[in-house]
């Protein structure tokens, strides 16, 4: 698809997402990836030729930003792909961005009107498309006096469902509001949504956008779910109408890059309901193996490419991501034997794994994918209290919290804030 290799910087190597960009890019481009963990998963990797220790995104973003923008200075890119929340700050100073390398993002409000789940939630009723029954509160008081159980609650700027919880009755909903009041999240100014269930079956959708134009898409469906209701194992799927009310939204905001939506379909009555919207490239090893490789997709994009639309994916094939389902079980109260269990089951195929391929380890592909899957095995065999640990500081790398998005709204980039 690309005329020669390209030199690609990755803007974090801690989640997911970032391991499977890597699976997609790697074996064609140079990968260069901004990490603060000198253990972040993504550094584990044949296809990896650097990890640049930055600051903090979630902390930071203004030193983030400044030491991203010294490494374009000192070494010319091709293309700067953002793997996380960092669509964020990126979208802000995309302008500024574009004068060292080239990246696909779209404009600041467009990017504010998925990233936020209180303004998704208006888009969606002003597009008239479907979602469970939301309203929009502030306050604590206007969060206690709901009673109508089971609902979400939820804040409009969160990372890997720590700003999601279930509650089913009174107790957990005040425990729910006393946590996110110590988190700085709970206050008369500040929205909070209250949702109901969705029915059915939980699926994504996951597109890349070329000017407002979808120009490659892959759905698939949960079997299984983990960390903040992660899908820890999923099969592709075809689904033109989720694919639709993708390509609604990302004509309707002229969206540029890659966007990832998470909803539910009820296999009874055929409707869908759109839960959340997450404007980044996300999870691609299903695609990847599916036989479309949306990360190549977004490079083209990103360097303003001509790009046919993709053939769709392949259905019916099953991923899974080996450590996570470990890490899930572990935050769940699992005991080492059922972890040992589990861990035989990977080996031999059986229950989930069997005819599944591991999305984020790859031993032929990526000998070096290994060590994270056996590093955060061998600690969850030996303390597995030790899975809440490891969550945390991961997602700490590439989180935006409602502290970073006031932060970002109102940075400026000068010559001397990115000296």
């Amino acid at each position: 698809m690309t005329a020669a290799p390209l030199k690609i910087l990755l803007t974090e190597g801690s989640s997911t997402s970032a391991r499977q960009a890597i699976f997609s890019l790697g074996p064609r481009h140079t990968l260069d990836l901004l990490d603060p963990s000198p253990f972040c998963q993504g550094r584990f990797s044949r296809f990896v030729r650097r990890r640049y220790n930055c600051p903090c995104y979630s902390r930071e973003p203004a030193a983030y930003l400044s030491f991203l923008v010294d490494r374009l200075r000192s070494e010319p890119y091709d293309v700067l792909l953002p793997t996380h929340e960092q669509v964020f700050l990126l979208s802000r100073f995309r302008d500024e961005l574009k004068q060292h390398t080239a990246l696909a993002l779209p404009s600041f409000e467009s990017m504010d009107r998925l990233m936020s789940k209180a303004r998704f939630s208006r888009l969606l009723d002003e597009l008239n498309l479907p979602q469970p029954r939301t309203e929009i509160v502030h306050g604590r008081s206007d969060l206690l006096v709901r009673n109508e159980f089971p609902f979400y609650v939820k804040v409009p700027y969160s990372t890997a469902g720590e700003g999601v919880r279930l509650v089913n009755s009174a107790s957990e909903l005040c425990k729910a509001v006393d946590d996110f009041d110590r988190a700085g999240w709970v206050g008369d100014d500040r929205e909070i949504l209250v949702q109901t269930l969705a029915t059915g079956v939980k699926r994504g959708v996951t597109g890349i956008f070329q000017e407002g134009v979808l120009v490659g898409a892959q759905c698939v469906e949960s079997r299984a779910t983990g960390v903040g209701g992660s899908s820890m194992a999923k099969i592709s799927v075809l689904d033109d109408a989720a694919v639709e009310q993708m390509r609604h939204i990302g004509a309707h905001l002229a969206w540029h890059g890659a966007m990832c939506i998470e909803y539910f379909r009820d296999p009874q009555t055929g409707s869908l309901q759109l839960i959340e919207c997450n404007p980044r490239i996300g999870e691609t090893g299903s695609a990847l193996l599916s036989g479309v490789n949306l990360c190549e997709l977004l490079v083209q994009v990103s360097l303003g490419r001509p790009v046919l639309p993709a053939a769709d994916a392949r259905e019916g094939v099953k991923t899974h991501q080996g450590f996570l389902i470990l890490m899930a079980m572990a935050l769940n109260g699992c005991s080492r034997r059922q972890l040992v269990a589990e861990l035989l089951r990977s080996w031999r195929g059986s229950g989930l794994y069997e005819n599944s391929e591991d999305e984020l380890t790859n031993v032929r592909k990526d000998w070096r994918s290994f060590f994270p899957a056996a590093g955060v095995a061998l600690l969850l065999l030996a303390r597995p209290r030790a899975a809440q640990w490891l969550v945390s500081t991961t997602v700490d790398n590439y989180s935006l919290h409602q502290s970073a998005v006031e932060s970002i709204r109102t940075m400026q980039f000068d010559a001397s804030t990115c000296d």
